[in-house]
């Protein structure tokens, strides 16, 4: 699950995720806005046992109601897999919760 993805299954990948994300050099970002400093908080709460149990951790920041996502799988040196499952995971979380 480790394997790196090549930029056409990488491309295939994004067309499934919200606008939020982008692809940038080598990492998926995306930011999020969010009606409350709490509400931020919340989804990270909620999205970091999703991160424990796919031991994939983003590198993220948050100002107030804003949190910034970069997504890279260190040990592939690249996007595999396991960022697409957190993305999608990130995007249901938001959708359904915070929209």
């Amino acid at each position: 699950m480790n394997g790196l993805l090549s930029k056409v299954d990488i491309i295939k990948n994004m067309n499934n995720l919200s606008n939020h994300w982008r692809l940038e050099d080598i990492y998926l970002k995306a930011n999020f806005d969010f009606k409350s400093f709490s509400d931020a908080i919340t989804f990270m709460s909620i999205v970091s046992k999703k991160c424990d149990k796919l031991n994939h951790h983003p590198k993220w920041t948050n100002v107030y109601n804003k949190i910034e996502i970069e997504l890279y799988t260190h040990d592939a040196r690249g996007i595999t897999i396991k960022d697409f499952e957190l993305s999608s995971f990130i995007d249901e979380v938001f959708s359904k919760n915070f929209k």
